[in-house]
């Protein structure tokens, strides 16, 4: 596809780079000449410079002859500006980056008025991915698919647990559960496991189960944590406002610790939680406000540095669990080098939210794409297909009869509502929905699971 990017930060390089891989012909916008260099002598992008919300520029960029326009500068207004103006130049598609939680009611009002296709809102997707986690503390992280009846969570094997040195078939004949251990990460190394993958300490496990099967599990492998009651948060910025919305509906109490004045006033006015006008990165202060005693401590302020350290101190003096914001994707592995394993980042949701979307564009009649997921950091994507319709290849042959590519397998399959953790004779049917896990291939449609 011809896909125009406007906007060429941290959020604009992580798409161009995955695009770029996939293959569209990508035309980047940007005003900053040293960032298009940068970024074109990084990937195979064709640069223009100048103001993406410029009809000029947009015509330079050739935007009639797009399939899609992504706007993600650092300004709501200008990329919705930007998308109205090459919508009327007649591109095909637009999505805007928009993170200001005031323009949070009128998304509905600029997707139909302004032909917006989509809009991203990163620290409103980073708020809905911690609060998954706060669900099931005992994951590092969880994601749900099927409209919530299919949990995909992540956790790391510690040292003393009693999974060490088990195979994944003796763990599966031990357990009377419905589980998959679909991917696994070790020494950095991502990979589909088979039965006789041996579990090590150190090792990140990705589990597939039903919604109701995988509190059974982390209970069955002793490592279930009870659902938290009460978070110390560090920071008051966006992405805890849009928190603070879903923990009211969670009843889940909080503290936020805050130093601007304006930002502690507009929390307590809009929320019952509990709001300190203090330095969080201050230990005393964390101390004094019950870190030792919370179920789950985040750090969410907009300083990387700080939220990480601060986290680093919280693992000294809390056994409940720690989650970090940041907003830097080169700092993440550096952060989880030194213990820090549940991380979220406002820029990966935006890049996984797009790349679903133009992985959508791209599907053909027989399936379609309903969710992707980046697993292991970013090293494995896991996809929800809706099978719209018979595959003569792929349906009503049993699965021990497909030839599936290298680094893919069939997590799940949903059929009639019935959740199937998959074994060999099982069969993928019309209007069943079905999970892929992959490490190498990038998937767009059902069929490119085959070799």
């Amino acid at each position: 596809m011809n896909i125009v990017i406007v906007g060429a930060g941290v959020v604009g390089a992580a798409i161009c780079a995955q695009l770029a891989l996939e293959n569209h012909n990508i035309t980047l916008v940007d005003t900053n000449y040293s960032a298009l260099t940068d970024i074109s002598n990084r990937c195979d992008v064709f640069g223009v410079i100048g103001n993406g919300a410029d009809l000029s520029t947009l015509k330079k960029a050739s935007v009639d002859k797009a399939d899609l326009l992504i706007a993600v500068t650092s300004s709501d207004e200008i990329n919705i500006l930007c998308c109205a103006a090459a919508k009327k130049l007649g591109v095909k598609s637009t999505i805007a980056r928009v993170r200001n939680p005031e323009y949070s009611e009128l998304m509905s009002f600029m997707r139909s008025e302004l032909n917006l296709s989509m809009t991203i809102n990163p620290e409103l997707a980073v708020a809905k991915e911690i609060y998954r986690m706060l669900r099931f503390p005992s994951a590092t992280k969880t994601d749900t698919f099927c409209r919530g009846r299919v949990d995909v969570a992540q956790f790391t094997v510690s040292k003393d647990s009693s999974i060490c040195g088990s195979t994944l078939n003796e763990l599966r004949s031990k357990l009377n559960i419905r589980f998959l251990v679909c991917a696994t990460l070790r020494d950095g190394e991502a990979l589909i496991p088979t039965g006789h993958f041996t579990i090590e300490a150190g090792d990140v496990l990705c589990v597939t189960a039903p919604e109701d099967e995988i509190t059974k599990f982390f209970k069955a492998i002793g490592v279930y944590k009870h659902p938290v009651k009460n978070i110390l948060i560090s920071g008051g910025g966006r992405t805890t406002y849009y928190l603070e919305a879903l923990l009211k509906k969670g009843k889940i109490k909080s503290t936020v610790i805050e130093k601007n004045e304006k930002i502690c006033r507009e929390l307590a006015e809009d929320f019952d939680c509990t709001v300190i006008c203090n330095d969080s990165a201050d230990q005393n202060v964390l101390l004094e406000e019950g870190l030792a005693n919370a179920d789950a401590f985040l750090a969410l302020s907009n300083e990387d540095e700080e939220n990480a350290i601060v986290s680093m101190y919280a693992k000294t003096k809390t056994e409940g669990r720690i989650i970090t914001m940041i907003k830097s994707i080169s700092y993440v592995d550096l952060f989880r080098g030194v213990g820090l394993d549940s991380i979220v980042s406002p820029k990966t949701s935006t890049a996984t939210y797009i790349m679903r979307y133009v992985r959508s564009m791209a599907n053909v009649r027989s399936s379609e794409i309903e969710s992707l997921q980046k697993l292991m950091d970013d090293r494995v994507e896991a996809l929800e297909f809706l099978i719209k319709q018979n595959i003569p290849e792929l349906t009503n042959i049993p699965l021990k009869e497909l030839k599936l590519r290298r680094g893919v397998l069939i997590a799940c399959i949903v059929h009639n509502d019935k959740v199937i953790i998959p074994s060999g004779n099982d069969v993928i049917s019309r209007g069943d929905t079905v999970i892929i896990i992959t490490t190498e291939a990038q998937i767009k449609e059902i069929g490119e699971i085959l070799k």
